[in-house]
Protein backbone atom coordinates (compact mmCIF):
# COMPACT_ATOMS: atom_id res chain seq x y z
CA UNK A 1 0.00 0.00 0.00
CA UNK A 2 1.28 3.12 -1.21
CA UNK A 3 1.79 5.57 1.75
CA UNK A 4 0.53 9.34 1.60
CA UNK A 5 3.99 10.48 2.44
CA UNK A 6 5.38 8.48 -0.69
CA UNK A 7 2.64 9.54 -3.04
CA UNK A 8 3.75 13.80 -1.99
CA UNK A 9 7.09 12.79 -3.13
CA UNK A 10 5.66 11.40 -6.26
CA UNK A 11 4.00 14.21 -6.89
CA UNK A 12 7.10 16.56 -6.14
CA UNK A 13 8.85 14.83 -8.36
CA UNK A 14 6.56 14.67 -11.35
CA UNK A 15 6.05 18.81 -10.51
CA UNK A 16 9.39 20.26 -9.81
CA UNK A 17 11.81 17.43 -10.01
CA UNK A 18 14.98 17.28 -8.56
CA UNK A 19 15.02 20.81 -7.75
CA UNK A 20 12.00 20.43 -5.83
CA UNK A 21 12.91 17.16 -3.86
CA UNK A 22 16.11 19.34 -2.91
CA UNK A 23 14.04 22.21 -1.69
CA UNK A 24 11.59 19.98 0.37
CA UNK A 25 14.40 17.79 1.64
CA UNK A 26 16.16 21.34 3.06
CA UNK A 27 12.29 21.73 4.72
CA UNK A 28 12.57 18.40 6.26
CA UNK A 29 15.87 18.63 7.96
CA UNK A 30 14.53 22.32 9.53
CA UNK A 31 11.25 21.54 9.90
CA UNK A 32 10.25 17.86 10.09
CA UNK A 33 6.48 18.65 10.85
CA UNK A 34 6.06 21.20 8.21
CA UNK A 35 7.59 19.12 5.69
CA UNK A 36 5.19 16.16 6.93
CA UNK A 37 2.23 18.51 6.65
CA UNK A 38 2.96 19.36 2.92
CA UNK A 39 4.28 16.17 1.97
CA UNK A 40 1.18 14.17 3.20
CA UNK A 41 -1.86 16.73 3.06
CA UNK A 42 -0.39 19.13 0.32
CA UNK A 43 1.22 16.69 -2.13
CA UNK A 44 -0.32 13.54 -1.04
CA UNK A 45 -3.72 14.46 -1.22
CA UNK A 46 -4.98 17.88 -2.46
CA UNK A 47 -2.25 17.30 -5.90
CA UNK A 48 -3.21 13.96 -5.86
CA UNK A 49 -7.08 13.81 -5.97
CA UNK A 50 -8.13 12.85 -9.80
CA UNK A 51 -10.59 15.90 -10.32
CA UNK A 52 -7.87 17.82 -11.83
CA UNK A 53 -4.76 17.38 -13.79
CA UNK A 54 -1.40 18.97 -12.69
CA UNK A 55 -1.45 21.59 -15.19
CA UNK A 56 -5.09 23.15 -14.05
CA UNK A 57 -3.26 22.34 -10.40
CA UNK A 58 -0.47 24.75 -11.33
CA UNK A 59 -2.83 27.48 -13.05
CA UNK A 60 -5.01 27.82 -9.88
CA UNK A 61 -1.42 27.79 -7.97
CA UNK A 62 0.19 30.29 -9.80
CA UNK A 63 -3.24 32.40 -9.77
CA UNK A 64 -3.96 31.96 -5.70
CA UNK A 65 -0.22 33.09 -5.31
CA UNK A 66 -0.16 36.11 -7.78
CA UNK A 67 -3.29 37.28 -5.70
CA UNK A 68 -1.51 36.63 -2.86
CA UNK A 69 1.34 38.91 -4.01
CA UNK A 70 3.60 36.83 -2.60
CA UNK A 71 7.38 37.71 -2.65
CA UNK A 72 9.46 35.23 -1.41
CA UNK A 73 10.34 31.72 -3.04
CA UNK A 74 6.90 29.96 -3.67
CA UNK A 75 6.19 32.27 -6.85
CA UNK A 76 9.73 30.97 -8.36
CA UNK A 77 9.00 27.49 -7.53
CA UNK A 78 5.64 27.03 -8.94
CA UNK A 79 6.39 28.67 -11.85
CA UNK A 80 9.08 26.21 -12.71
CA UNK A 81 6.92 23.57 -11.48
CA UNK A 82 4.07 24.97 -14.42
CA UNK A 83 6.66 24.80 -17.09
CA UNK A 84 7.62 21.66 -15.64
CA UNK A 85 3.93 20.02 -16.27
CA UNK A 86 4.19 21.34 -19.71
CA UNK A 87 2.04 24.73 -19.28
CA UNK A 88 3.83 27.27 -21.63
CA UNK A 89 5.01 30.86 -21.36
CA UNK A 90 2.04 32.31 -23.14
CA UNK A 91 0.03 30.33 -20.83
CA UNK A 92 1.29 31.42 -17.54
CA UNK A 93 1.68 35.15 -19.06
CA UNK A 94 -2.25 34.89 -19.58
CA UNK A 95 -2.46 34.02 -15.91
CA UNK A 96 -0.64 37.27 -15.14
CA UNK A 97 -2.31 39.19 -17.48
CA UNK A 98 -5.73 37.73 -16.20
CA UNK A 99 -4.34 38.18 -12.14
CA UNK A 100 -4.04 42.09 -12.99
CA UNK A 101 -7.97 42.58 -13.21
CA UNK A 102 -8.61 41.01 -10.04
CA UNK A 103 -5.50 41.51 -8.02
CA UNK A 104 -4.07 44.79 -9.25
CA UNK A 105 -1.16 45.81 -11.94
CA UNK A 106 1.58 46.10 -8.69
CA UNK A 107 0.67 42.36 -8.01
CA UNK A 108 0.97 41.08 -11.45
CA UNK A 109 3.39 43.31 -12.79
CA UNK A 110 5.69 41.38 -9.40
CA UNK A 111 4.60 38.11 -10.74
CA UNK A 112 5.75 39.22 -14.17
CA UNK A 113 9.05 39.68 -13.23
CA UNK A 114 9.34 36.53 -11.13
CA UNK A 115 8.23 34.56 -14.16
CA UNK A 116 10.90 36.65 -16.47
CA UNK A 117 13.89 35.16 -13.97
CA UNK A 118 12.06 31.90 -13.86
CA UNK A 119 11.68 32.06 -17.75
CA UNK A 120 15.33 33.18 -18.31
CA UNK A 121 17.06 31.04 -16.13
CA UNK A 122 15.32 27.96 -17.87
CA UNK A 123 16.15 28.91 -21.24
CA UNK A 124 19.46 29.95 -21.06
CA UNK A 125 21.75 28.61 -23.81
Amino acid sequence: MTTKREIGWSNIEKLAGERGKRSMEEIEKFSPRLAKLALEFGYGDVYDHPSLDLKQRALITLSSLITQGDVGRGLAYHFRAALNVGLIKDEILEVIHHCSAYAGFPKAIHALFIFKEVYDEENKG
